[in-house]
């Protein structure tokens, strides 16, 4: 994805960065399928609950690792690569946790769906300095 100039790597794993939150988001998938079974009065169900769960949140359980160079933005997960040049970028929307690459000017519920979403891993500042650098200043 790089051409030259600068380029910025990271790893997030939000599993390993926040242990308490992995153990009480744990003991609410085994508490949610040990409710699935007995509601249910089949072990099954709550093995394939607590097993949806886990798809769900396995951006939570699994390592993502992150590039940003001149071109663009991109994330590689066990679930494969996605990457999206800088022109895609209509709208950067960050919170604490992370930064979504929106490909729509204005807030929309589809962005999370069509947009990239970069996790931070305690490099909120120098990730959205290098985004602020790339993106027009009208789609900040």
């Amino acid at each position: 994805m790089t051409e030259g100039g600068e380029v910025l790597r990271w790893t997030s794993h939000p599993a390993r960065e926040r242990p308490w939150g992995t153990v009480a988001l744990v003991a609410i998938i085994l508490v949610t399928g040990l409710a699935a079974a007995r509601f249910m009065e089949n072990l099954w169900w709550g093995l394939v609950g607590c097993g949806l769960l886990f798809l769900a949140m396995w951006n939570w359980f699994l390592p993502a690792s992150y590039t940003l160079d001149e071109r663009g933005a991109g994330k590689k997960s066990v679930f494969g690569t996605e990457s999206r040049g800088w022109s895609q970028v209509k709208s950067v929307i960050s919170d604490r946790n992370g930064v979504l690459l929106s490909p729509f000017p204005t807030p929309t519920r589809l962005a999370k769906f069509r947009g990239l979403s970069l996790q931070f891993s305690g490099n909120r500042k120098e990730v959205l300095e290098f985004i602020r650098t790339r993106v027009e200043p009208r789609r900040l």
